[in-house]
C-alpha cells in the first residue's frame, strides 16, 4: 500500500512545487489514460490464462455491491434533504470508483508475489464495471435533473464506445480466449508502454487533488466520500461471505470497492449541470480517506 500513496503524494508535491503546471498534468493524464493504461490492459489480460467462469462470483459481488448502494446513496440523499440538481452528483460520487487509476495500482502491488491468477480475475471485472459505472452515471445524473435525456444519450454511448480502457480490456479477452501468443516485439513493446501506467496514473491523481478544491457543503460531501470508502466494501464484504466468494477474490472485491471516487465524475457533473462542488470535494475528501479505508481491507481479509 505505501508505494501507491506515496507516489500520489509525489504528484501533490510536484504540483504543488509548480514543477507540474496545468497543461504538464492534462498531458500526462491523457497519456496514462489513452496509451499507458490500454496497453498495460490488453498486454496483462491477453497473456493471462483467466478463467472465465471463475470470475462470476466477484464480478456479481462487485455489481450487486455497487448497484446497493446507489440505493443507500438515494435514501442518504433523501435524509439529508439535498436539492434536486444535487441528489445525482452525491449517488454518483457514491458508486463510481477510481478503479482504473487506484485500484488497479494496488491491486496489482498487492497481489505482485500472488501468482497470475488474482491479476486475472482482478482485471477481467474491469471491462463490466467500466460499461456499468458510465451507464449509472449517466442515468441518475439524467433523472436527478428532471430531463429527458435528449441530445446526451448519443454522446454517452459513443463516450462508451470509444473507451479506450474498455476497448483494450475486450481486445484483451479475445486474445486471451484465442490462445494465440503475441510476437515476442510486440510483446516487449506493449510491456514496456503499459509499464509507465501506473506511476503516471499515481503521480496524477495526487497532482489532480492539489489543484481540486473543496466547495460546497462539507458535511454532505463528506457523507458521500464515507459511504464509497466504508459502506459499499461493508455490502462487498456481506455479500462475499453470502455467495462463498473466494479469500483472494473477496479481498480483491473490497479493493475495487473501497477505491475513491472517481476524478470523472466531477467532469460529467460539469457535462449533466449537476453539482460541480458538491463532485470535486466527494472526490478529495473520499482519496484521502481511501489509504485508512484499504488499510482496514487488507488487513480484515488479509
Amino acid at each position: 500500500m505505501a508505494p501507491v500513496f506515496l507516489v500520489i503524494l509525489l504528484g501533490w508535491c510536484l504540483a504543488r512545487s509548480g514543477f507540474l503546471p496545468s497543461q504538464a498534468i492534462d498531458d500526462l493524464n491523457r497519456l496514462s489514460y489513452w496509451v499507458g493504461l490500454p496497453a498495460l490492459l490488453f498486454y496483462r489480460i491477453g497473456t493471462a490464462e483467466p478463467d472465465f467462469w471463475a470470475v462470476t462470483g466477484l464480478l456479481f459481488v462487485c455489481t450487486a455491491a455497487t448497484l446497493l448502494g446507489i440505493v443507500a446513496a438515494g435514501i442518504g440523499a433523501a435524509a439529508m434533504g439535498l436539492p434536486r440538481r444535487s441528489y445525482g452528483t452525491f449517488i454518483q460520487g457514491v458508486f463510481r470508483g477510481n478503479m482504473a487509476f487506484i485500484g488497479l495500482p494496488v491491486v496489482l502491488y498487492a497481489f505482485s508475489n500472488a501468482g497470475g491468477g488474482a491479476e486475472a480475475s482482478a482485471l477481467l471485472v474491469f471491462g463490466p464495471m467500466v460499461v456499468l459505472y458510465n451507464v449509472l452515471a449517466v442515468v441518475v445524473l439524467v433523472l436527478s435533473a428532471g430531463r429527458t435525456g435528449h441530445g446526451i444519450v448519443m454522446p454517452a454511448l459513443y463516450a462508451l464506445v470509444t473507451n479506450p480502457i474498455l476497448i483494450a480490456s475486450l481486445a484483451g479477452v479475445l486474445l486471451a480466449m484465442a490462445a494465440v501468443p503475441l510476437p515476442d516485439v510486440a510483446a516487449r513493446t506493449l510491456s514496456a508502454v503499459g509499464q509507465m501506467a501506473l506511476p503516471l496514473a499515481l503521480i496524477c491523481i495526487g497532482a489532480t487533488l492539489y489543484t481540486t478544491r473543496i466547495r460546497g457543503s462539507l458535511r454532505w460531501a463528506f457523507v458521500g466520500a464515507a459511504m464509497k470508502v466504508a459502506l459499499l466494501p461493508a455490502i462487498g464484504l456481506a455479500l462475499a461471505w453470502a455467495v462463498g466468494l473466494s479469500a483472494v477474490h473477496t479481498q480483491i472485491a473490497l479493493i475495487l470497492l473501497a477505491c475513491p471516487t472517481a476524478a470523472v465524475s466531477y467532469v460529467l457533473a460539469r457535462q449533466l449541470r449537476g453539482d460541480e462542488a458538491l463532485a470535486s470535494s466527494i472526490v478529495v475528501i473520499a482519496t484521502v480517506l481511501a489509504v485508512p479505508a484499504m488499510f482496514a481491507v487488507l488487513a480484515v481479509t488479509g
